[in-house]
C-alpha cells in the first residue's frame, strides 16, 4: 500500500485482509461447486476449478512472499482474471460461478492504486464479454444481463479501494493518536523533573545559600561556627551534585520507557551487574502497558532506591524481586537477605529520617504520589523486605500511559 512502512500497523491490517478476502474466495469456490448441483462440473471445469483452488491454497499458505509480490507486480491480477476466464468459460457466466470471480477485483481494489485497478477492472470485463460469447443461446438470460454483470467488477474494486482508504484513515489516527501520547508523557516528564527539583535540589540550594549568607557574620563573631558552617555547606554542596547527577542519570535512563515488568528486569540486571549481587526477578499477571507513566516512574524509582540501600547498608548475599500485576493494581517487592535493622515503632518511617535513612523515607513519599503505600519488614539478622502497593483505583486520574518504546 503506497505511503504505508512496511511492518506497520496498516500493512498487517491490509495482510489480514487480504487473508480473509482469499479465504472468501476459496469458500465462494466451494460453494460454486455445491449449486452447480447435478449438472456436475465437466473434465474442463473440474480441471480449471482444481488450478484455482490449488492456487488460492498455496497463496494462503505463502501468504507473506504471495502478498509482497503481488503488491510489486499487477499484472499477477490479470493473469489470475485469465485463470478466472477459464472457469466462466467452462462453467458459465450466467451460473454460480460468476460471484467467485469479482474476488479479483475486491484483491486489485485493496491491493493497488487507481491505474493498475483501472487495468484489472478492464481486463475482467473484457473477459468476462469473451466468456458471454462463448455461451450458448439456452444459457442466455435477459440481455440486461450482459451489461448489468460486468458492472460489478468495478464495484467490488470500488469496495476494495474504499477499505484501502478506510486504512489510511484508521494509520493516520494511529499515528496522531501515538504523537499525542508522546506529547502528553514530555509534559509528564517536564513535570516530574520540576517536582524533583523542587523537592531535592531547590531545597539543598536553599540550605546552601542561607548558610553561605549567613557565614560572613560568623567569620567575624564565632570563627569556629563559621568552620562548621562551611564544613557543612561543603557537605551540602557534594549532596547538591550526587542529586543533580541522579536527574541526569534519570533523563537517561532507558528503563523510564519500558513496560513495567521489562524496566524492573532492566533495573534489576545493571544493578546485579555493578553491586556483584545475585538479584531473582519474579513478574506475575499482565505486561501492565497500560499503567500510568506516574505509576511507572515511581515504581521504577522506589527499586532502584531500594537496591541502592542494599548496596550501602545491607552486606546481602541475595536478592529477590517480585513484581504482581492484578485486576485490583500492582505490588512490588524487594528482598534481601542482608543485615536487616530494627524498624521504628507503628511503622513510623519519617522518624528514620532523624538517622539520615532519607532514602526509605523518599521511598515512602514516591509511593504516595503514586497513590500507593510503602510497606517496610525487617530484623537485625533477617534482612530486610521493601514492598509498594498501588491500588488500580488509586492510579492518578487522567493519566495516560505512553507507548511502550525506549525514548
Amino acid at each position: 500500500m503506497p505511503g504505508v512502512a512496511e511492518g506497520g500497523p496498516a500493512t498487517t491490517r491490509l495482510a489480514v485482509t487480504f487473508r480473509v478476502l482469499l479465504l472468501l474466495r476459496g469458500m465462494l469456490l466451494a460453494m460454486a461447486v455445491v449449486l452447480r448441483g447435478s449438472a456436475g462440473p465437466g473434465h474442463g471445469l473440474w480441471a480449471a476449478i482444481a488450478l484455482l483452488g490449488l492456487e488460492t491454497a498455496l497463496a494462503l499458505a505463502a501468504w507473506r512472499p504471495v502478498l509482497r509480490l503481488v503488491r510489486r507486480l499487477p499484472p499477477l491480477c490479470c493473469l489470475d482474471a485469465l485463470l478466472v476466464f477459464a472457469v466462466l468459460v467452462q462453467g458459465g457466466v450466467f451460473g454460480p460461478f460468476f460471484l467467485f470471480t469479482v474476488m479479483t477485483a475486491a484483491l486489485a481494489g485493496v491491493l493497488y492504486a487507481w491505474g493498475p485497478v483501472l487495468l484489472v477492472c478492464v481486463a475482467q470485463i473484457a473477459l468476462c464479454f469473451a466468456a458471454m460469447g462463448t455461451a450458448s443461446p439456452a444459457e442466455r438470460h435477459d440481455p440486461g444481463l450482459l451489461i448489468a454483470l460486468p458492472v460489478f467488477y468495478p464495484i467490488a474494486a470500488c469496495a476494495g479501494i474504499a477499505l484501502r482508504i478506510l486504512f489510511d484513515q484508521y494509520a493516520e489516527a494511529e499515528e496522531a493518536r501515538r504523537r499525542a501520547e508522546a506529547a502528553v508523557a514530555a509534559a509528564d516528564e517536564r513535570t516530574r523533573l520540576a517536582r524533583e527539583m523542587h523537592d531535592s535540589l531547590a531545597k539543598t540550594l536553599q540550605g546552601i545559600t542561607l548558610s553561605a549568607a549567613a557565614l560572613p557574620a560568623w567569620i567575624r563573631t564565632s570563627p569556629d561556627r563559621a568552620e562548621r558552617d562551611a564544613r557543612d555547606i561543603l557537605s551540602a554542596l557534594r549532596v547538591a551534585a550526587r542529586e543533580a547527577r541522579g536527574l541526569i542519570a534519570d533523563l537517561r535512563e532507558e528503563a523510564y520507557g519500558l513496560p513495567l515488568p521489562a524496566a524492573v528486569g532492566h533495573v534489576a540486571a545493571g544493578w546485579s551487574e555493578t553491586a556483584a549481587v545475585p538479584v531473582e526477578v519474579a513478574a506475575e499477571g499482565s505486561p501492565g502497558d497500560d499503567i500510568p507513566v506516574a505509576v511507572r516512574y515511581e515504581i521504577v524509582s522506589v527499586l532502584k532506591e531500594a537496591l541502592t540501600n542494599v548496596e550501602r547498608h545491607a552486606r546481602a548475599g541475595r536478592v529477590e524481586i517480585r513484581l504482581v500485576r492484578s485486576a485490583d493494581g500492582l505490588e512490588l517487592s524487594v528482598r534481601d537477605d542482608g543485615a536487616g535493622f530494627v524498624p521504628p515503632d507503628g511503622g513510623r518511617l519519617d522518624l528514620l529520617a532523624r538517622e539520615g535513612h532519607y532514602g526509605v523515607v523518599g521511598m515512602a513519599e514516591r509511593a504516595r504520589r503514586a497513590g500507593g503505600r510503602l510497606c517496610l519488614r525487617s530484623a537485625p539478622g533477617h534482612g530486610t523486605t521493601v514492598t509498594i502497593t498501588v491500588p488500580r483505583a488509586s492510579w492518578p486520574a487522567g493519566d495516560a500511559a505512553e507507548p511502550a518504546a525506549t525514548p
